[in-house]
């Protein structure tokens, strides 16, 4: 190499030994370390810790976007209602996405981590975790037409979106590419894999109904993360147009649901558009759940009994979770998926419970507390 290469060479070595030493790196610092041409010249254990680190941002941006959707989901009232149903299944892919990327850490020799009681682990409301979308908190509410605008800003695609003019009210929704969201994020994470071949294993992973197959080959990598960004955010064509209607990804799916309309095939130009009614559902008005949830000090007996309650059964749940790829394997799996639904007994009733200020129910904190 030339002078201006070695130069080049030792300003690079800096920048990742600054990501691997920090522990705030954003996501977009990652993206940029591992998807450079000069990360070959690193040694293959930082890269292989870059990786983990990288897929652990992955772990916490699944993990960040489930609570919020499920409050929205519980807020319908008619949990059998179309738009409940289409909302359930954003959750349920979700989950899968959470439990794939946890499945390509473990491949790796990484421990997923979602129970985190640490000041560092998720409060809501917060930021999505690593910097994504930085105009966006999340926030813990009923289904609005405010929460569906984060909704979307979060599945916001890559790619042209064609059925309509779409506008948002955040001001960089279209001004930055998205060089830093979920879907960049999952581009450098299968370009790294490839490219640094890392020995996998099928050892600590799980199969079953949140995680459709276990990751132990590159191809695998390859496929799960088209999984992932086919159903949500992310590069690959996920317009109705590739997807049909039976099939929509999140965004698509929350958008009819904010524009009160469904996306069907015009017969007559051959293309999608936003078509026939699709009414709002009658929603318990949850009003947006304060930093650091409700306190005890602050609200009623049985308000309390229930905020708590949950709050415990979603810690366990949580805990056992993240026990599956380690020690506790499929049985603890199936033991956290009968854990979540002991969560709506206390959600939906917390739910129906008016705010003495008037503005507004309450709902779930989604605290992760010790137990």
């Amino acid at each position: 190499m030339n002078a201006a290469e070695i130069q080049q060479q030792q300003h690079f070595d800096e920048k990742v030994m600054n990501t691997l030493s920090s522990r705030n790196a954003t996501v977009e610092e990652h993206i940029n370390v591992i998807t450079s041409e000069s990360i070959v010249h690193q040694k293959p254990e930082d890269r292989l810790i870059l990786l983990k680190r990288t897929l652990q941002q992955a772990v916490e941006l699944e993990f960040g976007t489930i609570p919020i959707y499920l409050s929205a989901l519980w807020s319908i009232k008619d949990n059998l209602s179309p738009i409940a149903i289409s909302i359930r299944n954003v959750v349920q892919e979700e989950m899968l996405h959470l439990a794939l990327v946890c499945n390509m850490l473990a491949s790796i020799g990484g421990k997923p981590k979602i129970y985190d009681i640490s000041d560092k682990g998720l409060r809501y409301p917060t930021k999505l975790p690593g910097g994504v979308h930085s105009e966006l908190t999340l926030k813990l509410s009923g289904l609005t037409d405010d929460a569906l605008d984060d909704f979307l800003e979060i599945e916001l695609p890559n790619e042209e979106i064609t059925i309509a003019p779409y506008e948002s009210k955040f001001n960089d929704a279209h001004s930055k590419n998205h060089t830093a969201t979920i879907g960049a994020l999952y581009d450098a994470i299968n370009k790294e894999f490839q490219s640094l071949a890392p020995v996998m294993t099928p050892d600590k992973q799980i199969s079953g109904p949140l995680a459709w197959f276990v990751i132990d080959t590159l191809d695998k990598v390859k496929s799960a993360i088209n999984w992932i960004k086919e159903q949500g955010e992310g590069s690959i064509d996920n317009s109705p147009e590739s997807t049909g209607v039976d099939k929509l990804s999140h965004f698509y799916r929350f958008w009819e649901v904010r524009r009160r309309q469904k996306i069907e095939l015009d017969k007559t130009t051959g293309k999608y558009v936003f078509n026939s009614p699709f009414p709002f559902p009658e929603v318990w008005p949850m009003a947006v759940v304060p930093v650091g949830g409700y306190q005890k000090k602050d609200v009623s007996a049985e308000v309390w009994e229930l905020t708590n309650n949950f709050d415990i059964t979603y810690s366990k749940m949580i805990y056992t979770l993240e026990s599956a790829w380690s020690e506790g394997g499929q049985a603890a799996l199936w033991k956290a998926i009968d854990m979540m639904f002991d969560l709506e007994k206390y959600a939906i009733p917390l739910m129906k419970i008016p705010k003495p200020d008037g503005c507004g129910n309450y709902g779930p904190s989604f605290r992760l507390i010790r137990y």
